[in-house]
């Protein structure tokens, strides 16, 4: 049983599961592999993400979100952030 805290540890939110990690794919639409991932603090894309923690909020009867669970690494979208940068180079010279 998960106690209720203001942040949790994505490596306890795996070392606590109910289910397996295979059956954890298979409601989550992830892969085994990007799990494994996740769970060993590699990078992963937001969506992907999102679609773990909606499932472990799910398994868990909690609300987890970026905000509150710690230990994971998402990755940089290296094409939003050259946009902004266009964008706010475009707005210093207007």
């Amino acid at each position: 049983m998960l106690e209720e805290q203001e942040t949790y540890s994505i490596h306890d939110l795996f070392d606590m599961l109910p289910i397996t990690l295979v059956e954890l794919a298979h409601r989550s639409k992830i892969n085994e592999v990007t799990l494994a991932r996740i769970r060993d603090g590699k990078s992963t894309r937001r969506s992907t993400v999102n679609k773990l923690l909606i499932t472990m909020s799910e398994i868990y009867g909690r609300n987890l979100t970026i905000k509150n669970v710690t230990g994971i690494s998402v990755m940089v979208n290296k094409r939003l952030e050259a946009k902004e940068a266009k964008k706010a180079n475009f707005e210093e010279v207007a």
